[in-house]
Parts: structure tokens; sequence; C-alpha cells
């Protein structure tokens, strides 16, 4: 600019020509437009430059880097986690906890799960990346290798297509990450957690408990259809007497001789008729006639947990919290099914696990 002003006191002195005129004011049009020029593209490459995930993009011709990065977000997030889901209530919530906690890792914002009828009626789930609906047929499908281990393979899909895992995901390290956001999202819907809380505190009057200092600990036995041949030609295992009585009397030595035990089981009369007249004088209580939902919901309201084997005890134990005592024997030795266990991922690392012998 010093320059320009020199220029045109030059040509005053000389008593410039009306064409030296024009040239001068050519040059200063040609000057204005080449700074806004460099003023405009410096804009525009301070707003790529302020996009959160970095990489080539193309120029964009805008100043609004907000707008710039939701853009290329979108471009670069574009691809859908399927799954679909199978198996029982307790199965589910592994599937849909396991998911979130994957899409949670490789940063999907859109999950697609098959299925979930189970689910909704019984959880207040509220997650907005996940839609109930078919999964699309297209898609790169990885099945997982084991049913009851961590497999590191569907922690590393590409966030950009779209992945259809198919599998139990039976591992608490799938979600581990994001263990809060999981029980909010297993918030039993209220007409359920309301009927819990009305079956514990029936059991609460039965003992005429009152106050906070009484122990509840609920105990899931499962049995039932663990006890057909083909379940146990496959490796499931049917809970032993001396496993339960193992993991009360271990309570009572941590908890005192106060604690109710409740029972929970697909196979009720046998837990009465090895528990419900016992010459320990155990307090014992039995829950029975209940949707899948409400057992559940009641056991998570207990202080501490006994499980025997199968996944509903499982996500009971772990929704209640406090201590909780496992059986090891979660399959029979040498069996197919437990080809498919890794028990330390299948074993969150603060439970009690406690063999039969």
């Amino acid at each position: 600019m010093n320059e320009l002003c020199r220029s045109i006191q030059i040509l005053n002195n000389q008593n410039a020509t009306p064409k030296r005129w024009m040239f001068l004011i050519l040059c200063i049009i040609l000057i204005v437009i080449v700074q806004m020029f460099a003023y405009r593209q410096s804009k525009i490459n301070t707003a790529v430059s302020d996009c959160l995930h970095g990489g080539k993009v193309d120029i964009i011709t805008t100043n609004n880097s907000f707008a710039q990065c939701s853009e290329i977000s979108e471009i670069r997030r574009n691809g859908t986690l399927s799954l679909k889901l199978k198996g029982r209530l307790g199965n589910q919530m592994f599937q849909y906890a396991s998911i979130l906690g994957l899409a949670d890792r490789m940063n999907f914002t859109r999950i697609v799960i098959d299925g979930g009828n189970d689910l909704l009626s019984s959880f207040q789930l509220s997650d907005n990346r996940v839609n109930f609906t078919r999964i699309s047929t297209k898609g790169r499908i990885i099945n997982e290798r084991l049913c009851c281990a961590f497999d590191t393979r569907l922690t590393k899909l590409n966030n950009t297509e779209d992945a259809i895992v198919n599998g139990y995901l039976v591992s608490w390290k799938y979600f581990h990450n994001i263990e809060k956001h999981i029980k909010h999202e297993f918030a039993f819907v209220p007409r359920t957690l309301s009927e819990a809380k009305r079956i514990k505190h029936g059991i609460a009057k039965q003992f005429n408990v009152t106050g906070i200092k009484s122990t509840f600990i609920g105990v899931h036995v499962r049995r039932g259809d663990f006890l057909d041949k083909s379940n146990i030609e496959f490796g499931h295992f049917p809970v032993t007497k001396e496993f339960i009585t193992r993991a009360i009397q271990l309570s009572i030595k941590m908890f005192g001789n106060e604690t109710i035990f409740v029972f929970c089981s697909n196979g009720i009369e046998w837990v009465k008729d090895n528990f419900y007249n016992n010459s320990n004088n155990w307090k014992v209580a039995f829950l029975g006639g209940n949707s899948a939902a409400v057992d559940m919901a009641v056991l998570s309201l207990f202080d501490h947990s006994i499980v025997s084997t199968g996944t509903f005890g499982w996500w009971a134990a772990w929704l209640a919290g406090g201590t909780t005592i496992i059986s090891k024997q979660q399959a029979r030795n040498g069996s197919p099914l437990s080809k498919q266990f890794v028990y330390p991922e299948y074993f969150p690392p603060k439970w009690i696990v406690l063999d039969h012998i």
C-alpha cells in the first residue's frame, strides 16, 4: 500500500494524464481482488483444519466449520452395525449390551437390531442409535468364534461399512466400557418394577424385617430345560445341592445368620424339596408364578446374589451389584459346550467363583 501511495504522488507531481489515472485505478482494483481472494482462502483452510476427524477433504465453499465437520463426519461414519437377537431374555440382554459396547468402541452411530419384543416389554430402552427392525441382507457378516468369550475381531470393524454381527456375545468385556449406560438401559418398565417391589415387601413382612439392616440374597437355580437329554449331552450342567449349600454357608459367614435367601428357579419344586425344611434354620423364601422380567427385577433388588448357571441368573446378579457367588461349573467338562467358554471373560473379575467340590 505504501508503494501505491508513492505512485499516486508521482502521478500528481507529473500532472498525470487521464490514461495514467485509468491505469492507476485498474491497479487498485486488482490489488483489492487479490486481497479478498487470499482472505477467503485462509478462512476455508481454517474451517477445514478445525474438523475433529482430520484427514484429506475436498475444498468446501462455506465458512461454517461446524457444518463442514458434520458433513464430513456423516460421510465417514455412515456404516450400520446390525444384529439379529436369539435366545431368551438373558441371552438377548447380552446381545443388546454387547452390540452397544461394540458400537461405542468403533464409533458406529447407527445400530439395527432384529427382534427384541422381550427386551422392549421389560426395559426402558432409550439409546437413540438403536432401531428395532429387520436387518438388511447387505453388509459384511462376522460370526463370533465362541459364544461365551470375548472376540477381539469384533472390535476392529470399519464404521464406514455395514457390518452384521452373528453370535450370542456372552462376555462382560464387550460392554465394560459403558457399564453405567447399560444399567440405565436395563431399567425395568414401571409396572414390572412396581410388582417386584411389592413382592420384596411381602417377603420382608413374612420375616418381620424392617429398616435397612437386613440382608437379602437372591439365589437363582437353573434346572428345568437343562435336565433335557439333548442339553445334558451338549454340556449343560444342572447345579447341585452341594454347591448351593456351600454358597449359603459362605454367605452367612460374610453377612450373618439373619440373612434372608430368596430362591428363584425354573425347577422350584426341586429347590423346595431340598431347602424348605432345612436343619440349619436358614431363612428362605421362594419366588413363583411370575414372568421372567418380574423375577429378574425382584432378584435385582436384593443386596447380593448366588448364581448357578445360565445367563438369566448372571444378569440378575449383575443388576443387583453387591457380592456375587457363582458356580465354577458352567458346563460339563469335555463337552461341546465347555469348549465355548473362556471363563475369565465370562466371570466378572470381582465375582466369587465357587467350585462344587
